[in-house]
């Protein structure tokens, strides 16, 4: 399994500036809002889902905001959608469910971002290991996931 280490020497492979913030043990967006002071708009909340078809397709929300299935299997072009497993979280990203971060996977996975995200410079997403929260640039997860704005979100 991949944790913060690996996430981080990834990144500084990239030469991608980020911090890795160590905190108590946080599984939800309001958690780790008040973990580490912040605005709960500035935590973004990295979410695997399935197509019919099988292709893993990562979703990244903004941490009060949640995903229109519907709508997005729509927009994708799948009659279903579904949320992955933590097994299947584990096996297609390399990290453990709850620790998911938004880049540094093991495997290349399509990536669409909410488009509120972009009023953030930076944001506190899943650092790879439970009571880590990764501080990293909303260009640089664009850059490195070469991912797509979404307006699938509620």
């Amino acid at each position: 399994m991949l944790t913060d280490i690996e996430l981080g020497e990834f990144l500084k492979s990239r030469a991608i500036e980020y911090e890795i913030l160590k905190h108590g043990h946080s599984y939800r967006a309001d958690e780790a809002s008040r973990e580490l002071g912040i605005d709960i708009r500035e935590i973004v909340k990295s979410v695997l889902f399935i197509t019919a078809e099988g292709t893993a397709v990562l979703v990244i929300v903004r941490g009060d905001r949640r995903v229109e299935q519907t709508k997005l299997a729509h927009e994708l072009g799948t009659r279903k959608l579904r949320l992955a497993s933590k097994e299947e979280v584990a096996r297609i990203t390399g990290y453990e469910a709850g620790t998911l971060p938004p880049v540094g996977h093991k495997n290349a996975i399509k990536t669409l971002i909410d488009n509120a995200v972009q009023a953030e410079k930076f944001v506190y997403a899943g650092g790879g290991t439970i009571g880590a929260s990764l501080k990293i640039r909303v260009s640089d997860i664009i850059f490195l996931q070469n991912a797509k704005f979404t307006e699938c979100m509620h």
